[in-house]
């Protein structure tokens, strides 16, 4: 069942409201930042360690305020390649994202890539559309929600991938911004728990489960 503008007031009653409101961002799919991130020395030394960092830092795009979100970085033992395929694998989303159950693919053509996703949340559901942009030769995947399709939740949505070779690994930066019908107090510091969570899931898939996950 699609819940549309009610799921957020059923939320609110449920104890299924907080995994309800760390998805909200965990799936946040982008317009690029403005500029990369610089790293200082102490982020530099605490992803050698394998820690998933979180800035506060929202890429550019969407409209209007209020928007959540942020920029997370990880270290990933794995080649730019392997990573690069793991996130253009739109139908392998249901999986790489918590409690996706479905990531479908309903158009492509030139470098859009247009996905329906459907969310599960205890004995909720909710759908929303994704157009993902992907550039294979600087590897770096942005998205950003379709606004002209039905979207349960989400008001608006965009954020990027990018992959890079840095220090004998991969540095994956993934950066999001949204804005839902949810008020912003219920929102509040979802922004860090979504996407430190999705940077995890991707780490485990691409190094394996002896990945350190710290």
């Amino acid at each position: 069942m699609f819940l549309g503008p009610r799921l957020g007031r059923l939320a609110r009653r449920t104890r299924c409201a907080p995994a309800l409101l760390a998805l909200v961002l965990l799936l946040s799919l982008p317009h690029p930042v403005t500029a990369d991130l610089t790293l200082s020395s102490t982020d530099e030394r605490l992803l050698r360690q394998g820690r998933i960092l979180f800035k506060s830092e929202i890429p550019a795009g969407g409209s209007g305020g209020g928007a959540m979100g942020g920029t997370a970085l990880g270290l990933l033992q794995a080649d730019p390649d392997t990573v690069w395929r793991t996130l253009v694998d739109f139908p392998g989303h249901a999986g790489l994202f918590p409690r996706v159950k479905e990531s479908a693919v309903l158009e492509r053509g030139g470098d859009r890539t247009l996905v329906r996703y459907r969310v599960a949340v205890g004995p909720f559901a909710f759908r929303f559309h994704v157009n993902n942009y992907a550039d294979a030769a600087a590897h770096r995947l942005r998205w950003e929600l379709d606004r002209g399709r039905d979207n349960d939740l989400f008001r608006d949505q965009w954020g990027y991938w990018k992959v890079e070779p840095w220090d004998q690994g991969v540095l994956v930066t993934y950066a999001m911004g949204g804005r839902t019908t949810l008020p912003a107090f219920l929102t509040r510091g979802a922004g860090e728990q979504g996407a430190v969570q999705t940077l995890k899931a991707l780490k485990d898939r691409v190094e394996g489960p002896v990945g350190a996950t710290d």
